[in-house]
């Protein structure tokens, strides 16, 4: 088997794990969404230890590094936190939609934050997909999502 072929098949069971973590959060019930996200990081961070464990480096980190990976630390934690909130109080389906636009809301951050300059093509890329998020969650005036799931109120989705 070939590497791309291994990388497509990553990415699918990628995207099926992730999903399932997801359908489990949402049958998780009435746990606070805290005590869901604090499990969830648990687990991951055993996994991550046997991983690191494994590895030449070990669990050396470099002086410098300490200040990024608290920032990222804090901001994936708080991509946790706010993806499961999103998962309890809005239909799953827009909760993965609204968590699988990261990347683009990146290019977006990236040009007002950062200042770099995106290209035609990836504005347009952008258009596309934020196009494409507002037909999954687009309301009809009875509060019905077309497609026919059950839907919730779009200040819900604003908080997200």
């Amino acid at each position: 088997m070939n590497n791309k072929t291994k990388g497509i098949i990553c990415i699918i069971a990628s995207a099926f794990f992730f999903s399932l973590m997801s359908l489990f959060v949402r049958m998780a019930g009435d746990l606070p969404t805290m005590e869901k996200a604090f499990f969830r990081n648990a687990i991951a961070a055993i996994f991550a230890i046997i991983i690191l464990s494994r590895t030449p480096e070990k669990f050396h980190i470099k002086r410098e590094s300490w200040p990024d990976l608290l920032r990222r630390s804090i901001y994936g934690t708080m991509g946790v936190i706010l993806n499961f909130w999103a998962i309890d109080h809005i239909a799953i389906a827009d909760a993965s939609v609204l968590n699988k636009m990261s990347p683009f809301f990146a290019i977006i951050m990236s040009a007002l934050i950062l200042k770099e300059r995106a290209t035609k093509k990836e504005w347009a890329i952008v258009a596309i997909a934020f196009f494409g998020r507002g037909q999954i969650i687009i309301r009809l005036e009875n509060g019905v999502l077309l497609g026919g799931t059950e839907s919730r109120t779009d200040s819900n989705i604003a908080c997200y």
